[in-house]
């Protein structure tokens, strides 16, 4: 069960109390720097090849944050299972789930599938909502370096009947190459862009059956 916000947040001072009485957690980890830091999950991949033809439709991509450390501006990280901490001067830029979201949006429209495709909220109309929710996003550090893990949780749904057409949750992960925050941001947005990938082949694929059926 994942803890809350405030409770995620609560073990940073936790943690912080735990470098000064132990000596076998690395001090890297945590409190790597006295200096505030800001990352931004990147894309990774190079540029995709366009679609052969566009399906047609238009496509709203709505992230939906969650309450928890792992889809907030803190970069989160983890040494033991279901519990969560945060890099004390490290953040992020953007909430993970409003920054995927918006990444996927550039990724679709580089491929030129879909009519249209562009972020819910923005004023304009789609037949197809595409719902993401960052389930985990952290730095695990049970073992030194550590793993950058990434689960993404996806609904498409026809607004036209109010339907569901697919569901599914996609999990990458990265090797972390040192036990520090700036590594573990790079490492995130390694296993983000492989998530990106399975992503945007999966919503292309989903959405053009879709397609076929309404055109029947």
């Amino acid at each position: 069960m994942r803890i809350s916000l405030r409770q995620s947040l609560t073990l940073v001072a936790a943690a912080a109390a735990g470098l000064a009485t132990s000596g076998c957690i690395s001090v890297d980890i945590g409190k790597d720097t006295q200096q505030q830091a800001q990352f931004r999950i990147v894309d990774g991949a190079s540029a995709p090849t366009p679609a052969a033809r566009s399906n047609g439709r238009d496509l709203l991509v709505s992230p939906q944050p969650a309450a928890s450390v792992d889809d907030s501006f803190a970069l989160a990280y983890s040494r033991l299972a279901q519990q969560r901490a945060a890099y004390q001067f490290a953040t992020w830029s953007d909430r993970p789930s409003s920054r995927l979201a918006q990444l996927l949006v550039d990724r679709i429209a580089a491929r030129r599938a879909f009519a249209s495709v562009t972020l819910a909220g923005r004023g304009v109309a789609g037949d197809l909502l595409l719902n993401i929710s960052v389930n985990d996003f952290f730095h695990d550090a049970a073992s030194s370096p550590g793993t950058a893990r990434v689960e993404v949780s996806a609904e498409l749904i026809d607004r036209s009947t109010r339907k569901l057409v697919a569901r599914q949750t996609f999990a990458a992960t990265a090797p972390v190459a040192q036990a520090n925050s700036a590594a573990a941001a790079a490492s995130l947005s390694e296993a983000s862009t492989k998530i990106l990938d399975e992503l945007a082949t999966w919503v292309e694929a989903k959405a053009a059956p879709a397609a076929l059926a309404r055109a029947r």
